[in-house]
């Protein structure tokens, strides 16, 4: 989904009014069901509604208010919750389509017009949805915004921000004063690029998307640097499986990995492969290992000669090449290790024609030794921070260690000639021909030990069948990994890469009916 600007945003609002002859009041309409019906899910999700006590609404006189009036009419109509709605001014001083929202919201529904609020004002239960400024500001903040949203950032309690968090400068994501620090935020019609830059991640927290019937052939029609991926996107990466499908038909992957140290790491790339709809899912390891962990006995397990050393060597390939020519994709890396033999047995499975997804020490090998990299524009390569930098400075793109993160991928997928995934809050996909995404799924829950190991699996499942469209398959598996945070029954802390497999299938029905 693209990601525009402010200014972008307001020109598509005005086309849809005078072109497509949709009434500004409409759009605020459908904009404030839209966003109810995403609040609902997500108290459903984290809190559960028996646990919300009351709604506590606050709004600005601008359109980001009029929104705010609508989402608490859905609220109200849809749940058994109290609302209270406080207003920075009188209903008069809002827009004309605020206004007639205001009108029609419902005597049961408590409304108080504040020029202060305190946190006396708030109590435990309550969710905060911010309606105060959305796209509204570029600039300092004025009074009482300021004192408002250093109020609310001190509640500690639950804050959805609608469309943009109060404070941030939708362009950038930087703001002057203060920002309301969201839990989730709900942008409209299509996301703002201030809300994955500088700290808009950080603010947004969960992103969501609604849409509002802005024609399509607008959107078309409007430039953009860089997509923002939502669930809409990664629909179309889960469609209808033919009824006729059978093992081979829904692709085959092989896991390259494992070593005395680290011996649970491709296993969990390879079960998290097969829960995300691979056909077969192989994993090769060295024989010396001593501990196979428990795994799907569907699970195909090889133990690959390694002359007794525990970790891969060139005595190996001999053993490993059957496995991949009967393959579709290959992951290698995950707990392979960093001995010296291993730098010639990676050099050698990079020779493969075969699309190979690059991960852990698979990528410091290359790093350590960027001579033995074979260029592949099949390659998905999936570097967190410190292997981005060791790898720019590999490949002497050390000079963008400066830049952003967007152009960190940029560069190297374009020197690679191959597909990045920069791993971390809103992970960036690069392809080499320059396009870029971010994506918005995910949340704190997936920073933990195995989860890139994870993602792996679940980018190579999605790729084994792409039909060499590895650029949007590969966003589509990054959305998915994200969600498994986001759903997790165990809250941000008590979440392990181990509980990841299990979710997948729940986060792919989500997406789609046909997963």
């Amino acid at each position: 989904m693209k990601a525009i600007s402010v200014q972008q945003m307001k020109e598509l609002d005005q086309r849809s009014i005078k072109e497509a002859k949709i009434p500004s009041f409409v759009l605020m309409e459908r904009a404030g069901f839209a966003c109810g019906e995403k609040i609902i899910e997500f108290i459903e999700d984290r809190i559960h509604l028996n646990h919300v006590k009351r709604f506590v609404i606050i709004t600005g006189k601008g359109n980001n208010g009029g929104d705010a009036y609508v989402v608490a009419r859905y609220l109200y109509e849809n749940t058994d919750i109290n609302i209270i709605i406080y207003s920075i001014c009188d209903i008069e001083k809002f827009s004309p389509e605020s206004q007639k929202h205001a009108g029609l919201i419902i005597e049961d529904v408590d409304y108080s017009i504040k020029k202060k609020i305190t946190e006396n004002d708030f109590s435990k239960g309550d969710i905060i949805i911010d309606g105060l400024l959305g796209t509204g500001i570029s600039g300092s903040l004025k009074k009482p915004y300021d004192s408002w949203i250093k109020t609310v950032n001190s509640t500690f309690l639950t804050v959805i921000s609608l469309d943009v968090p109060s404070g941030m400068d939708a362009d950038n994501g930087t703001f002057k004063d203060d920002c309301i620090m969201a839990d989730m935020t709900i942008t409209i019609a299509l996301p703002k690029r201030g809300l994955v830059e500088n700290q808009g991640p950080e603010y947004c927290g969960r992103l969501r998307c609604v849409d509002i019937g802005i024609p399509q052939e607008y959107i078309d029609e409007t430039e953009s640097d860089f997509d923002i991926y939502f669930s809409s996107d990664a629909k179309k990466s889960l469609s209808r499986l033919p009824m006729k499908s059978y093992k081979n038909s829904l692709g085959s992957v092989l896991v390259i990995g494992g070593s005395k140290e680290y011996y649970g790491a491709p296993f969990l790339a390879a079960l998290s492969a097969q829960r995300s709809g691979a056909g077969i899912v192989r994993v090769a390891v060295p024989e010396s290992i001593e501990i196979i962990p428990d795994a799907a006995l569907s699970l195909i397990v090889a133990k690959i000669n390694d002359t007794g050393k525990g970790y891969f060597c060139m005595e190996s390939l001999k053993d490993l090449k059957p496995l991949i020519d009967k393959s579709d994709i290959i992951i290698l890396g995950p707990g392979i290790g960093t001995q010296r033999d291993t730098f010639l047995f990676v050099r050698e499975i990079l020779k493969t024609p075969k699309p190979v997804i690059i991960d852990a020490d698979a990528l410091n090998i290359i790093a350590e030794s960027p001579e033995i990299y074979h260029r592949n524009d099949s390659n998905i390569l999936t570097p967190h921070p410190g292997e981005m930098k060791r790898l720019l400075e590999a490949f002497e793109l050390e000079s963008f260690n400066d830049k952003t993160r967007e152009e960190k991928a940029t560069a190297l997928a374009g020197c690679l000639d191959a597909t990045i995934v920069f791993k971390g809050s809103r992970t960036i996909i690069a392809s080499p021909d320059g396009q870029i995404t971010v994506n918005s799924s995910g949340c704190p829950a997936l920073a933990t030990a195995g989860s890139g190991d994870s993602l792996t699996g679940i980018i190579a499942a999605l790729n084994a069948t792409a039909h060499e469209d590895y650029y949007h398959a590969t966003a589509a598996a990054v959305f998915i990994h994200g969600m498994t945070g986001e759903i997790s029954p165990f809250g941000n802390r008590g979440f392990i890469a181990d509980d990841i497999q299990a979710l997948i299938p729940e986060a792919m029905l989500r997406i789609s009916p046909f997963a």
